[in-house]
């Protein structure tokens, strides 16, 4: 392997594995980068110079553009240039710049696949174990929430609920390894050596990946989102119902109820209570009055928008016409549609929309050509857009390269498949 193809492949994992630590930021005058952001600038720069890159033309590209046109239109419009052009940078540019890369990477080595969700969900599992040691030390928010060194319980909770997904699917099928491994071994079959010293079965990496992602649930359990957990459930049950409805309906029922009676029990947290009660100052209710305003200022601004990074003081500015807020500080309009709309104009939600449609129709030929892949998408992007009811689940630098990364990975799939299609 070359060096520039070594340093690209060590450049991604390390993005991946490194992507809860953007908050680490360099800045020289007006310039401001964080760790995140010149890792992947790196990597571009390595990737022009092996000049060895193939960009399929893709339907894809339509509405990227339309958000990217849709957001400077609004940052053009607003007039809000240094934090505008920061999100156009950080949360879109790069991220969709490092997706290519990606896509290109894999198109040459299918193997990094494996190894990405390997770095994502270590990466998980390296926060939280912070998390475990914040969480004994009493280094917890007001309300007793988990946050580490996120803003908030809830931005934690959204990076954890992709990367637990993640972990789900490497412990299960480490788990069919050993289970293949127990039945061969019990028939004593003569391949049995060469399997086990081949490496395609080792019972520690099931040991370490359920260890990972019971600890990564741990985490999620502490941040006490609500709307993480309910994404979570609502999407497992979703990738259930459409895996196993034509096997074993009556199972699929009976893990609906399961899940069911798991949500009924935690109920006990304040939050689930102020939620049943719909209390006048409940997170439900200060939600409500977010997506008001926000209702409010897109009928004010429909077709560009307020502009990417305006909705704090836009969202000030439209007090006047509610009563007192419940919630002060509301950087986002806690629901990702609403966010688009503001954030990118109408042209950023129309070009939105048309990537998920197209996302589903190749999700299908991807489930076709991997189904543990294929699903994994599926389950993420319903997590983002099922939390993203109720949060912003996209507008940060970890959860953009994400969701582009699932993109990335979704419509590689899906190609591929329809390259076999043709062939045969």
């Amino acid at each position: 392997m070359s060096f520039l193809k070594r340093s690209q492949k060590i450049l991604i994992l390390s993005i991946l594995f490194l992507l809860p630590f953007y908050f680490i930021k360099f800045k020289y005058s007006w310039v401001s980068l964080n760790l995140v952001e010149i890792l992947i600038i790196i990597l571009f720069v390595f990737w022009i110079f092996n000049k060895k890159y193939i960009i399929h033309n893709t339907q894809y590209a339509i509405p990227t553009a339309l958000i990217i046109i849709g957001l400077i239109l609004s940052v053009l419009i607003n007039k809000n240039y240094y934090v505008g052009l920061g999100i156009l940078k950080g949360w879109f540019l790069l991220p969709i710049i490092f997706a290519i890369i990606f896509y290109d990477s894999l198109g040459k080595n299918e193997k990094l696949l494996d190894w990405s969700l390997a770095a994502l969900f270590f990466g998980g599992a390296l926060v939280s174990m912070e998390g475990i040691y914040y969480w004994f030390s009493g280094l917890l928010t007001f309300d007793k929430r988990l946050a580490i060194f996120y803003g908030s319980p809830n931005q934690l909770a959204m990076y954890l609920a992709p990367v637990f997904l993640i972990g789900l699917k490497l412990s299960f099928e480490e788990l069919q390894k050993v289970r293949l491994w127990g039945i061969l071994k019990r028939l004593d079959l003569e391949g049995l050596k060469n399997l086990s010293d081949k490496g395609k079965v080792e019972p520690w990496k099931a040991s370490v990946t359920i260890f990972g992602t019971l600890l990564i649930l741990l985490n999620l359990y502490l941040t006490k989102s609500y709307g993480a957990w309910l994404a979570i459930g609502l999407t497992l049950i979703a990738i259930f119902w459409l895996k196993y409805r034509k096997i074993w309906p009556k199972r699929y029922f009976s893990i609906i109820l399961i899940i069911f009676i798991a949500f009924v029990t935690v109920a006990g947290f304040s939050k689930f209570e102020n939620i049943k009660n719909l209390g006048e100052r409940s997170s439900l209710a200060s939600r409500v009055m977010i997506w008001k305003s926000a209702v409010l200022m897109i009928k004010s601004n429909p077709l560009l928008g307020i502009g990417p990074g305006n909705f704090q003081s836009k969202y000030l500015e439209y007090q006047k016409y509610f009563p007192p807020y419940l919630e002060w500080a509301v950087p986002q309009p806690h629901n990702l549609f609403f966010a688009f709309w503001l954030e990118a104009g109408i042209f950023g939600l129309t070009g939105f929309l048309w990537l998920m449609i197209l996302f589903f129709r190749d999700n299908k030929r991807a489930i076709k050509n991997n189904r543990s892949y294929g699903t994994l998408c599926l389950a993420i992007v319903l997590y983002f857009l099922v939390h993203g009811l109720i949060d912003t689940t996209y507008w940060r630098n970890d959860m953009s390269v994400i969701f582009w990364i699932i993109i990335s990975i979704n419509f590689y799939l899906a190609r591929k498949s329809l390259f076999f299609q043709k062939s045969t």
